[in-house]
């Protein structure tokens, strides 16, 4: 009999006052919001995209994910601020120092033709359509310390640094790592 009231003792300090739990859980679930707040503000964030400069490499209303903290290289996709309301998503062609020229539709970097397979099916578009190339040619250009330089994947129908000039790195908002939506190509983003 004694032990059963060992136990029975044991067991009532384990049971905690129903207002000590709820002050519990409000403190984990306001600790884990701050984390996600703070997560999406300084590391990554959710965004949906519109247009037709990046197809078919992104769709009109995917759903992607930009890590802020990455650093851009060739062939990257980021996304960056234009103006107040306005960001576009584009594929990083120059890094600062590179010089960038485009000469019957070959890309070239520091004189050095670059492959760009994500091309190939908007060249055979632009074939049909009866365009002999794909993107204009344009002088080599020197990317400024700062900034990039920037095309979108359907190069017939982007806005880019071919009119809008070097982006500054400081309008960068992040690089695409990852897609959303839709769910057949969902993963990281190549």
């Amino acid at each position: 009999m004694r032990e059963n009231k060992v136990a029975l003792n044991e067991e009532a300090e384990l049971i905690e006052e129903p207002s000590e739990r709820l002050i519990a859980w409000m403190k984990v679930i306001i600790l884990a919001s701050l984390v996600v707040l703070g997560a999406r503000q300084y590391i990554f964030e959710p965004v949906e995209v519109h247009g037709k400069s990046m197809m078919p490499t992104f769709e009109e209303n995917d759903r992607i994910i930009l890590m802020k903290i990455s650093e851009i290289e060739h062939s990257d996709m980021i996304v960056f601020k234009v103006a107040e309301d306005r960001n576009y998503l584009k594929r990083v062609v120059g890094i600062p120092g590179d010089v960038v020229e485009m000469n019957n539709d070959h890309l070239y970097i520091n004189g050095i033709e670059t492959d760009e397979p994500y091309l190939e099916q908007n060249r055979k578009v632009a074939e049909q359509l009866g365009f002999s190339q794909l993107t204009e040619d344009f002088a080599a250009v020197t990317v400024p310390a700062g900034y990039y330089f920037v095309m979108g994947d359907n190069r017939l129908n982007s806005v880019d640094s071919r009119m809008l000039g070097f982006i500054k790195g400081d309008n960068i908002l992040g690089e695409v790592k990852f897609r959303l939506s839709p769910v057949d190509h969902l993963g990281p983003v190549k």
